[in-house]
């Protein structure tokens, strides 16, 4: 994905943002690089705890100080600013997670919500993006290519339609699909770079049409596209583009 130690890199879009995260941070965490995990929304508590300590405070100075300590002896942890019902860490200000972030290390953040679709509309609020941000990875699941507009399949049909035109119950086709996860860059500060990462992928078919969507995507001006087999295998086989 081109992350580089420094890094603020804030994941949004669909469909495989958590594994994504996971599988970066277990790469970093082995090769020695200091990697703090945080949101802008919410993550699962069960999620978080494959990366390392939960560090919790609503209190911005305390947290930073939680999570410098931390790092300094065991090299990854997540941070956030409560605990919510159904076993989820609530997220931090986008404002605090400069503060937050190592400095010789790489942060991660998770800073979209799509109700574990694979794919989802944009609005034009969204997504929170962490101050900072020097790279921003948009995800989607491709086994919602070629399916029709659902909100089974989609987080936010209707705005999902507005973007695309394409209608409920019609096609997503690989256009579509490229259009929508370029509405999820839409707010990337002017100096951070881009990537996409195409989720779920498999040899053959799954390719093929991953394929499609990557070249579009790359035609738009994102000269980075990963292909993953995430989150269908952990860790992920991954293609480049």
């Amino acid at each position: 994905m081109g992350i580089v130690e420094g890094d603020i890199v804030a994941f949004v879009g669909a469909g495989g943002k958590s594994s994504a995260i996971l599988q970066a941070a277990g790469e970093l965490a082995e090769a020695g690089v200091p990697v703090l995990v945080t949101s802008t929304t919410k993550m699962l508590v069960s999620e978080a705890e494959k990366v390392g300590p939960v560090l919790i405070s609503e209190d911005r100075e305390e947290l930073r100080s939680k999570v410098a300590e931390t790092l300094a002896g065991q090299g990854a942890a997540v941070a956030g600013s409560g605990i919510l019902s159904k076993k989820r860490v609530d997220g931090v200000e986008p404002s605090w997670v400069p503060d937050l972030a190592p400095k010789d290390g790489v942060t991660l953040v998770e800073a979209d919500g799509s109700r574990r679709r694979p794919l989802k509309g944009t609005a034009a609020h969204e997504p929170p993006l962490p101050h900072g941000a020097t790279l921003v990875v948009v995800v989607g699941g491709i086994r919602a290519l070629g399916e029709p507009v659902h909100e089974e399949r989609i987080h936010r049909p209707e705005v999902f339609s507005e973007l695309t035109g394409i209608g409920p119950g019609h096609t997503i086709d690989a256009s579509a699909f490229a259009r929508s996860l370029l509405a999820g860059l839409h707010n990337t500060p002017p100096n951070a770079r881009r990537t996409a990462l195409l989720a779920g992928v498999e040899p053959g078919r799954s390719m093929s049409n991953a394929s499609v969507v990557a070249h579009g995507i790359w035609r738009a001006g994102v000269r980075k596209v990963v292909l993953s087999s995430l989150p269908n295998e952990t860790p992920g086989r991954v293609w480049a583009l």
